[in-house]
């Protein structure tokens, strides 16, 4: 009934845009008042708001200097993005068709992206864009040059705003003035975006402490005991078998007969509840060409033994493997679900041969292996307990207050930015019920209702993550992008250094030349987008 009102509430919706678009199409007394229409966009145009550009636009020196930074902030978000774009080229052959990014995940518009919630996407995006549209009016008005107009955009909801230069002016403007306004946008959002991601970590998840310190479960393995279990993302683990579950030690360390039933009690979206799980070490991940894939072991099956050595938990696993040699022929009993009976019955594979764990180190840390390693067998798994992996709270607080903790040097801190900004695909953002629940705001932020405490919070978070990727995208060097007209400028400006006592004639050449270039260099850009999407599943 609920689904009902809410599609009956979206129809109406849609019928009474609809009808307004019409309106404004066929009543030209609206197309007096600035309001216009492209397909189902509606442009609203005015020229109010100019003389509050203007006062803003009088303290020059501030805003001249401001234009400097955002430069210096395009220039290096522009290189490091690009050399992403082009890494990520030379890697899509490692990404499976099915791991590999879809057309809505690459548009970065609430309510298409599956990742970006609709509410906080949206006042992100809104925010967005008019500080990047306010920032271009700003110092086109520093430049002395004309705003033809400002604006909003509507696609049912409010979209952002614009500010719209006279073409010529800027145009005739001279390059400083020109890349000034075009460098301000893209450089406002990556400044917005710094601001906010500082505010998100050292004032409000720097506030936000544990209920309690039980471990909480972060991923669960496909096909696993705790999918079977319908264990989810988010419970907060009490005890296993009557056996309290204090913290991550505790849950790593049960020593339940591999295949036996055990009940869970947990926390989950502010109730205690319970489950009955098969328990065991569970494979969650099976690297492709090592011993377990090669012997038909998936994620889900279960290790009851390695060597006689019955495998309760992590630790036993890693003492039996301690014990081997590289390229060993062990005894191995493995645990499959079979889903006609819903039990959990023998692998027939009873052998494996071990791969060296020394040589698979060299390959991907060579740092790791020094004189004195000491090698052993490998199987070429990753592995959790009932295929739950757990997190203390104070860690996954820690990881948002503090998400360059532990980086040092220029790999670990990239490493570290891209983790932060891959939360939402992790089930961090926004956070909400249940991971929500497990903290409450302590200290200058100890008064505010725990809702406002996090929906201020996921704003933020979504603040700087939708500016991020504006700002980024904008300084790519393509065209009709932001970052394609500073780059074309910059081209143009050397050229004409190297080429200043040359004819008009030459001149004119070598402008053709750079127009060229600049197409080459967008056809790249797009092309290094779209390989992300369609090189993975041809190759």
């Amino acid at each position: 009934m609920a689904d009902l009102v809410l599609w009956s509430v979206l129809a109406i919706i849609v019928i009474v845009y609809g009808v307004l678009i019409y309106l404004i199409r066929k009543k030209q007394f609206l197309a007096q008042h600035g309001v216009t229409t492209w397909g189902p966009i509606i442009f609203w145009r005015t020229e109010r708001g100019q003389k509050f550009i203007d006062r803003v636009a009088r303290y020059k020196r501030f805003w001249n200097g401001y234009a400097l930074a955002s430069k210096l902030v395009c220039l290096a978000v522009g290189v490091f993005i690009m050399a992403l774009l082009i890494w990520e080229a030379t890697v899509v052959s490692r990404i499976p068709a099915d791991k590999a990014p879809t057309p809505e995940m690459m548009l970065g518009i609430p309510g298409i992206n599956p990742v970006i919630p609709v509410v906080y996407g949206i006042i992100a995006l809104v925010i967005a864009i008019v500080v990047h549209e306010l920032a271009h009016g700003i110092l086109t008005r520093v430049g002395n040059m004309k705003l033809k107009s400002l604006g909003a955009i509507f696609l049912i909801i409010p979209l952002g705003a614009f500010a719209e230069p006279e073409e010529q002016e800027l145009q005739k403007a001279d390059r400083k003035r020109r890349t000034n306004v075009f460098a301000v946008g893209a450089g406002t959002n990556i400044f917005l975006a710094i601001i906010c991601v500082l505010l998100f970590c050292t004032v409000f998840m720097a506030s936000a402490q544990p209920v309690r310190e039980n471990p909480v479960v972060v991923a669960i393995g496909e096909d696993s005991p705790a999918q079977y279990a319908h264990l989810g993302f988010g419970a907060q683990i009490l005890s296993i078998g009557g056996v309290p579950i204090n913290n991550a030690s505790d849950w790593e360390a049960v020593t339940f007969a591999p295949g036996s039933n055990v009940t869970i009690s947990y926390f989950y979206g502010g109730q205690e509840l319970s489950v009955t799980a098969v328990s065991g070490l569970a494979l969650v991940d099976v690297s492709k060409g090592m011993p377990a894939s090669n012997a038909g072991f998936t994620v889900g099956m279960i290790i009851a033994s390695l060597n006689d050595t019955v495998v309760h938990n992590q630790s036993d696993l890693d003492h039996a493997l301690a014990l081997t040699q590289p390229y060993q022929t062990c005894n191995v009993t493995m645990l499959q679900f079979d889903p006609i009976t819903s039990t959990y019955d023998r692998f027939p594979v009873s052998q494996i041969t071990l791969a060296s764990r020394k040589d698979y180190l060299l390959q991907v840390d060579p740092a790791a292996v020094n004189d004195t390693y000491k090698d052993r067998g490998m199987l070429g798994v990753n592995t959790a307990y009932i295929g739950a992996v757990v997190n203390a709270p104070s860690n996954i607080v820690q990881r948002l207050a503090h998400p360059f903790y532990g980086a040092k040097d220029f790999g670990g801190f990239v490493g570290a930015s891209l983790l932060f900004i891959a939360l939402p695909f992790q089930g961090l953002a926004p956070i909400d019920s249940p991971i929500a629940d497990l903290f409450v705001p302590t200290g200058a932020l100890g008064w505010m209702p725990v809702g406002v405490f996090w929906f201020i919070a996921n704003c933020l978070y979504w603040l700087f993550w939708i500016n991020l990727m504006v700002g980024m995208t904008n300084v790519l060097p393509a065209i009709p992008l932001d970052g394609g007209y500073m780059f074309k400028d910059a081209l143009s400006g050397i050229v004409a250094r190297v080429k200043k006592n040359s004819s008009e004639k030459e001149r004119q050449i070598w402008e053709s030349r750079v127009i060229s270039i600049m197409y080459m260099v967008t056809m790249l850009v797009f092309f290094l987008i779209i390989w992300q999407l369609i090189g993975p599943r041809l190759l």
